[in-house]
């Protein structure tokens, strides 16, 4: 059973998980600081995020900054991700799509996202374009609910899961970087993929706001909306089925939108059991370093 502990002083765990990460990304750019566009002001960013995350638990416990202490994961991941258009490719310039494009042809002898092509259908296209587009949003709702159950420790460790498991596909995308199919076998296509009333504009939005970013393996899609399955099935019964649904038909769309490679699920669904492996011993470890995060009695 984990517990709330009062008078927090340090950050939490999921914080600790993105001072980490700044830490990283900082050296990072430090170590390449010729090659990163922005560096500086890349740099600037992750020591402020850093300072506030130490400052935070100091704060308020009311108003604006009690959400913060408890939703700043929400633009901080999302921040973070805007920065890998900027970093990763200047860092590791090096794309793996041929690998992975040789990958999947020996796993499948074919390439998937050529052949399931044969199964487009315009409504089935708008259905799993709107799908994908819900994929950030489906933890938060999780997390929605369990905050609003009062289940402040299932909250907490949920949070911590899904942090981890942000950020260890982000570094994914540092060690092994790929776009994905749909630039690569884009001239293999024989058809667009045609929806019937917005599809085309929420890929045109999506476009915009990711730039072309080495984000293809491993599939973040696949091991976050797996986590969230994992713990709706634990903790609401009622929001996984609903996942079922959902979960299901987004792992697909990543293979049928063009945005994965196979490969990349694969080690998606890997890092799923990895970071689910991982994550109550670097929680009790982490929480250690203070005295007001849940804690296992």
């Amino acid at each position: 059973m984990f517990e709330i502990k009062e008078n927090r002083k340090l950050p939490r765990a999921a914080d600790w998980i993105m001072i980490f990460y700044q830490i990283f990304v900082t050296i990072t750019i430090i170590f390449h600081y010729s090659k990163v566009p922005y560096a500086q002001y890349f740099l600037i960013y992750h020591v402020l995020v850093i300072l506030f995350l130490l400052w935070l638990p100091g704060t308020e416990n009311q108003s604006v900054w009690k959400w913060l202490k408890i939703w700043n994961p929400i633009l901080i991941i999302a921040t973070n991700f805007t920065e890998l258009h900027y970093v990763i490719h200047n860092v590791n310039p090096i794309d793996w799509d041929n690998a992975l494009i040789q990958l999947d042809y020996y796993l499948f002898g074919v390439h998937p996202t050529i052949w399931i092509e044969k199964w487009a259908h315009p409504l089935l296209t708008e259905y799993l374009q709107f799908i994908y587009t819900t994929f950030y949003f489906l933890p938060i709702v999780l997390a929605i609910i369990l905050y609003c159950k009062k289940e402040y420790a299932k909250f907490d460790y949920f949070i911590f899961v899904i942090v981890f498991g942000y950020y260890a596909f982000y570094i994914g995308y540092f060690l092994v970087p790929a776009v994905g199919p749909r630039f690569t076998l884009d001239h293999l296509q024989n058809e667009p993929l045609n929806g019937v009333w917005i599809s085309e504009e929420l890929r045109h939005i999506l476009d915009r706001l990711e730039n072309t970013q080495r984000d293809a393996f491993p599939s973040g899609h696949t091991e976050i909306t797996l986590l969230t399955m994992l713990y709706a099935w634990r903790y609401s019964k009622a929001y996984f089925w609903v996942m079922l649904i959902i979960g299901t038909s987004l792992i697909f769309s990543t293979v049928y939108l063009r945005y994965h490679y196979v490969i990349d699920l694969i080690a998606g669904i890997l890092l799923f059991i990895l970071v689910e492996a991982l994550a109550p011993k670097l929680y009790n470890i982490l929480n250690r370093l203070h005295l007001s995060i849940p804690g296992k009695n």
